[in-house]
């Protein structure tokens, strides 16, 4: 036990297309496509091997069945598989990782987490599951924990056991105090069945049980951009963490577990393929991560919004980016720095406020950030304006704050105006026991009190790969009374998920607007609007909104397209939870 070794043929070097590249002209690292690629692979490879562990461990399941190990290009262009459409490796597994999880004979755990505190001890039932041509005799079972660099930190016997074919035979338990280990630090528990050998591994993470609260010098940290803004201006530094009302909608949530299948076949404002992260960052140092997201990032992801940086300039490069679903491609920062003014800003999505005592991962995380901000090494390189940052920005809750309604054509009018993109007012739509109804379909936001506005930005349907609902020709007017209307725009939509513009090109003070859908595309009668907001002209409102928002599962509308192979919510069994 304790003893330090090197543990052999089990630990393999991160290949370099995980690590970037170097950017001479802004001395940041830029990632490459094969990073990410390499990144959401390795994330898809831990989603497999969670659901094929889960079958093996639940009695009364004889088998499963993959999709497919490689890539299947004839159906929407289906990059689910482990294997390209050659049958070649991507690069990011082997035949052996796959080997580890997914044979004849595979070792077992039922782990109570992934993330441990000092405070902790790692509990373990173990077991296993032979398929193999015999049963095995007198196997010889033993386990160990290795740190990064593929040393044995502690080690242990499981005994000798006649294992018959058949699954849920119980090897017996590890029971580990983890006060005396290194942290923060990753590691890896192996279990190992030889003669002949077969071994599986589960990486855990390990956090102190006492981190130090202490703020950084003269670094403010703050969820609202006018007063970052403020010490910006000064010459401060500043640690801003967005809240989720706060971005505008091209900024999507994020997941704990990524797409499955494609979004072009099941469409969905969330588009999570994991996270590519620049290891060689000192804002990192005090937080143990490879390249790719794994099992200790779910305790930030799940509907963390990164920010949106195609409006910013194109050399500001994450530090931690969220990488999109292909198909859209979004330049979408999770962690980022920049210059703004005489000041300096790093830029989290990730909530790193709340509950720190009960989420060792954010405090941690939140520790290395502020560490890093105190030393001399925060020198970010890329300039931003403050009006250029401000472009990311959009109060989305700003319908709830003016106290809005909504009535209109349909269904619930009001999820027209809930911030929630996820929630869709839908007009004319044919259904069970109902018909069709054709345009115009009319939606009527009225506010308790005249409102200043430049303008709306209207959010289109989500969830539907044929666009169905989309709105062409539109007219937008305005009234004091509910009876006499002005006329403020007429014209013509794109056919698209993304969020649409309308600027009058002047301030409008009014008490009611009219948005009425005259047309759609091709044949379709019905009218869709995720959401509809104004762009707000009056003075600041008074409140405090937290700005946290919980967004609701969107379904896909696809029904050639299996829902289960889409939505998280389905796929619970890969997540690894603490107790």
């Amino acid at each position: 036990m304790g003893c330090l070794q090197r543990a052999r043929g089990l630990l393999l070097p991160l290949p370099s297309e995980g690590r970037g590249r170097p950017d001479g002209a802004h001395g940041v690292t830029r990632p490459t496509n094969k990073d990410f690629a390499f990144a959401s692979g390795k994330f898809q490879l831990a989603c497999y091997k969670e659901e094929i562990e889960a079958n093996l461990r639940t009695p009364g399941l004889a088998g499963f069945q993959l999709l497919d190990l490689h890539d299947y290009v004839g159906q929407g262009t289906a990059l689910v598989g482990l294997l390209d459409t050659f049958w070649e490796s991507k690069g990011y597994a082997t035949p052996d990782d796959f080997k580890m999880f997914c044979n004849t004979v595979v070792p077992l755990t039922r782990l109570t987490g992934r993330v441990f505190t000092t405070a902790d001890s790692l509990e373990a039932s173990v077991e296993v599951a032979n398929f193999g041509a015999a049963p095995l005799t007198n196997a010889p079972c033993g386990w160990k924990i290795v740190n990064s660099s593929g040393y044995i930190v502690t080690n242990g016997w499981l005994g000798s056991h006649a294992i018959s074919l058949g699954k849920n035979f119980s090897l017996g338990k590890i029971s580990v105090a983890l006060s005396d280990l290194p942290a923060p630090a990753a590691y890896k528990l192996i279990v190992e069945i030889q003669n002949p050998a077969f071994a599986n591994d589960w990486n855990f993470w390990l956090y102190p049980a006492k981190v130090s609260d202490a703020p950084a010098k003269d670094v403010l940290v703050t969820s609202s951009w006018d007063d970052a803004e403020t010490k910006l201006a000064a010459g401060g530094k500043v640690l801003f963490l967005p809240r989720n009302a706060d971005l505008d909608w091209t900024c999507p949530p994020l997941d704990v577990v990524p797409v499955f299948w494609n979004r072009l076949m099941s469409p969905a404002w969330g588009r999570m393929l994991g996270l590519w992260c620049n290891t060689n960052h000192p804002a990192l140092a005090g937080f143990p991560t490879e390249a790719n997201c794994d099992w200790q990032w779910t305790q930030l992801t799940r509907g963390v919004r990164p920010v949106n940086l195609d409006k910013l300039p194109r050399g500001l490069q994450p530090i931690v980016s969220a990488i999109d679903d292909w198909n859209r491609n979004w330049k979408l920062g999770a962690l980022f720095e920049c210059k703004v003014g005489a000041g300096r800003l790093l830029v989290s999505s990730f909530d790193l406020i709340t509950d720190l005592e009960k989420r060792p991962v954010a405090r941690q995380l939140h520790r290395s950030l502020l560490d890093y901000m105190a030393s001399e090494k925060f020198q970010p390189k890329t300039e931003v304006s403050a009006a250029e940052f401000r472009s990311v920005l959009f109060d989305t809750r700003i319908m709830r704050k003016l106290g809005a309604k909504a009535t209109g054509d349909g269904a619930d009018a009001s999820t027209a105006i809930d911030g929630d993109p996820n929630s869709i007012w839908i007009a004319g739509e044919s259904g069970r026991n109902r018909k069709a109804a054709p345009h115009p379909h009319e939606l009527t936001v009225t506010f308790p009190a005249p409102v200043a506005m430049r303008g709306i930005v209207l959010m289109p349907r989500q969830n539907d790969r044929d666009h169905l609902g989309d709105v062409h020709g539109y007219t937008l007017e305005s009234s004091d009374d509910g009876t006499n209307w002005q006329m403020i725009a007429r014209g013509e939509l794109a056919s698209t998920w993304n969020p649409q513009r309308l600027d009058f090109g002047r301030t409008l003070t009014t008490s009611q607007l009219k948005f009425t859908a005259l047309s759609g595309f091709g044949g379709d009668s019905s009218a869709a609007v995720a959401e509809l907001a104004v762009i707000y002209a009056g003075p600041k409102l008074a409140g405090n909104d937290s700005g946290n928002l919980e967004y609701r599962r969107s379904r896909s509308t696809s029904t050639d397209v299996d829902e289960g192979l889409d939505a998280p919510a389905r796929r619970t069994n890969a997540i690894p939870r603490n107790p």
